[in-house]
């Protein structure tokens, strides 16, 4: 069952198993399946055309017949006198198309009964087949015994295709006496009579049958020979008769030519039926040897393809063998061209679409192991030089990087994924690797040109030599070694699978859910302290996880990795309700507290967002004007239209803003000046030095003169002493927040805390 299920992955089987399903259904549908069937042999037909061997001869009743004798309603006197025409000219045997089952007379019977009499086993009448409650093809009435009764009685019976677009013919037809051979039967003297029906051979052209005017022969006025040694048939052909149909490829003819044909194609042989599962099977074999992406239509499949659907059938059409195709063709049909948007869409989604390069998803898709060390290259500032420049650049700067690439490393097919770069090198020794890429990083280290202009590029690499894995699986193990490089400001990081991190890393993931609905990940309160009232005025909400096994998590750790499997959505969510919740009971305590939530940038970008927060207030009652939400350093804002929209909108709902980790990474001057917010937050890293390190100091200085310019408020984070806390009291800073004050504490201690110092104060 399980091997079941993984087949059942595979598009493409699904695909053939439908258009499977499809031809399945035509070759069991013979209504559904026969007009496109018949247009398909009609087809064939044309090309097979030829003439009849003319030995059957059509007598017509035609237009002439009926002026001359001005009468449609041409009686058995006529046909009498016809008939014995016709056999004393040396013909075999005269077919009728019509049965005179019931008397008009002993004089008019008896001229006919006398020439039928005159020439025994010569004469036969058509008589037509019907259905009924209680029989299928069957004839009840047959000529008058003195016209040869049963003996002489031959079937009409025809099966008319969807559409009447084709016709069959039968064998025979039943009778209360028994069989009943059909006129082509008879003709082509058939003696152990088939059940079911034939397609006739209508590649014969019905104007190279012989034809002579039934006037001629009753003024015996038609020459002999024609008509010596021959079958003739007597078809009532005139338009008063309406009895012409339609041949596809060769117009409408009168009905008493598809006997003709139908006679002179049982001459040739029994039909043999085979029916539609042999083309069908064929086909979708061939089909099912197509799975592979790009190789549904190679050269070989359409020549197999050929060979089943237009020469295998011509060929058994010549050999009077029936075949069906149309539903191989509607199945293969289906199966190809769905096969075919799928090699397109599977294309499109393996090509980057701004460099042209192929996908790190082409790379994923590689079935199997790679016997090579997996290389990925990430490029730190991409999404900066991208932004830089008006129009499109993506690929002049791929096609800059895979050159310096290759400069090495020739012949690699390089994978591309925003700034990320990965190759299966040809490197074999990690040891060279690592030399080749320092090589790499001194080339590129001069800078590239893109657009007329000089760009300089920062990279790290990371690579995955364990090729006993498949490279699905390499693949995020030599990305991540990438961001490990950069994390830790190393130009070259080898992933290592004995360290399990990456097997951790998941199973924080898949247990993060749980761990929140269990109470494992909980909330602290970290007090924010306003220098110049010597109040508690606001307090941080700082996520935390106590795990039952490893203990404490580091939060860098559990939101770096939610961040980088875009789960940061559920435990913001968490944080933003259980800090909401809090406030609002503080309040109730009589602490009218401002909660900073940090707000990940990643969050920025969904719509979402306003309406989570929205939700929060509303459920608790707290005012946004109480939430002060910290836009944070763990991942990169950038200038775009829905940033911004973003921004504005949490401002216009009255919330406050705060840039947290100003100084460092990406929390730069430029974000001071256009991001809209009233607070900035100073990195610890230049807090806790600037006592010591008049290079901090100053930077601390410039950032609190350089936001009350702008009119922001500045919190200084990581305060550890009193020493810097005067510090920073005479350079005016705001508000403090830091181990010196309080360590962030569960919200009882919180509450405690807060009403210790509301004591000390009153005291």
């Amino acid at each position: 069952m399980e091997k079941l299920r993984e087949r059942w992955k595979n598009p493409r089987l699904r695909i053939v198993l439908w258009a499977s399903l499809v031809g399945l259904f035509f070759a069991l549908c013979p209504t559904a399946n026969s007009p496109m069937e018949d247009l398909i042999i009609a087809a064939r037909n044309m090309v097979r055309s030829h003439r009849s061997d003319g030995r059957i001869v059509m007598v017509l009743q035609d237009d002439r017949t009926v002026a001359e004798l001005k009468t449609s309603e041409i009686g058995r006197e006529y046909d009498a006198r016809v008939a014995d025409a016709l056999l004393k000219a040396g013909a075999r045997r005269v077919f009728f198309q019509w049965a005179y089952t019931h008397t008009a007379g002993p004089q008019l019977d008896g001229e006919l009964a006398e020439v039928v009499a005159r020439y025994p086993d010569k004469i036969f009448f058509g008589v037509p087949g019907e259905s009924t409650e209680q029989h299928y093809n069957y004839v009840s009435s047959v000529p008058l015994n003195s016209f040869g009764g049963q003996k002489a009685a031959v079937s009409l019976a025809a099966m008319f295709h969807t559409s009447n677009m084709g016709i069959s013919l039968l064998y025979y037809s039943n009778s209360a006496a028994g069989k009943i051979p059909s006129m082509p039967a008879k003709i082509a003297e058939i003696k152990s009579l088939p059940d079911g029906e034939f397609r006739p051979d209508f590649s014969i052209q019905a104007d190279s049958i012989p034809d002579v005017s039934y006037i001629d022969v009753l003024n015996d006025k038609f020459d002999a020979d024609v008509i010596a040694g021959r079958d003739v048939i007597i078809d009532p052909s005139a338009a008063a008769f309406g009895t012409t149909r339609l041949l596809l490829g060769q117009g409408h003819v009168p009905g008493g030519y598809f006997y003709a044909i139908a006679a002179e194609t049982l001459r040739n042989g029994i039909p043999i039926r085979l029916g539609a599962f042999p083309a069908l099977i064929l086909a979708l074999a061939v089909v099912l040897t197509g799975m592979q992406r790009g190789s549904s239509l190679d050269a070989k499949r359409v020549v197999a393809l050929i060979a089943i659907l237009i020469v295998f059938p011509f060929v058994c059409d010549m050999k009077l063998v029936e075949v069906d195709v149309f539903p191989a063709i509607a199945a293969t049909g289906i199966a190809l061209f769905r096969m075919r948007s799928l090699d397109k869409l599977e294309n499109a989604g393996e090509t980057n679409a701004g460099s042209g390069l192929p996908s790190v998803q082409a790379l994923r898709n590689q079935n199997g192991p790679a016997d090579r060390i997996l290389v990925a290259l990430k490029i730190r500032n991409y999404g900066a030089i991208i932004g830089s420049f008006a129009q499109p650049v993506e690929a002049q700067v791929a096609a800059e990087v895979v050159r310096r690439i290759r400069i090495s490393d020739p012949d690699v097919v390089v994978y591309h994924e925003g700034g990320m770069y990965l190759w299966l090198s040809s490197i074999r020794s990690p040891f060279d690797l690592m030399d080749n890429l320092e090589g790499l990083h001194r080339i590129v280290q001069s800078g590239i040109q893109i657009a007329g202009r000089d760009i300089d590029l920062s990279f790290n690499c990371g690579f995955d030599s364990e090729f006993d894995r498949p490279v699905a699986g390499r693949v995020s193990n030599a990305m991540q070694a990438s961001e490990e490089a950069v994390r830790n400001d190393e130009l070259v990081y080898q992933h290592d699978s004995r360290k399990h991190e990456a097997h951790w890393e998941i199973s924080l993931l898949t247990s993060l859910d749980r761990a929140i609905d269990n109470g494992e990940v909980w909330v602290a309160y970290q007090p924010k302290l306003d220098l110049a009232s010597n109040r508690i005025t606001g307090m941080e909400a700082l996520v935390r996880w106590s795990h039952p096994e490893r203990g404490p998590i580091s939060p860098e750790k559990f939101i770096r990795i939610a961040e980088e499997y875009h789960r940061i959505e559920r435990i913001t969510r968490f944080v933003l309700d259980e800090a909401v919740g809090s406030a609002v009971k503080l309040r109730r305590l009589g602490f009218d507290l401002i909660v900073s939530v940090n707000i990940s940038a990643q969050l920025l970008r969904n719509p979402g967002l306003p309406e989570m927060i929205r939700a929060s207030l509303q459920t608790h009652g707290l005012a946004p004007a109480n939430l002060m939400l910290e836009i944070t350093e763990t991942d990169r804002l950038d200038r775009s239209s829905r940033t911004f929209r973003m921004l504005q909108s949490l401002v216009e709902m009255g919330l406050k803003l705060s840039i947290d980790d100003f100084g460092t990474g990406n929390a730069t001057i430029d974000y001071l000046r256009y991001l809209p917010a009233g607070e900035v937050k100073i990195d610890k890293v230049f807090i806790s030095a600037m006592e010591n390190n008049r290079e901090d100091y100053l930077l601390v200085q410039s950032i609190i003169e350089m936001a009350h310019s702008l009119e922001r408020k500045v919190v200084a984070e990581g305060v550890e002493s009193a020493a810097v806390l005067d510090l920073l009291k005479r350079l005016r800073c705001d508000q403090i927040q830091g181990y010196y004050i309080s360590r962030p504490v569960a919200f009882d201690d919180f509450i405690t805390m807060m009403g210790r110092r509301e004591t000390l104060r009153t005291g």
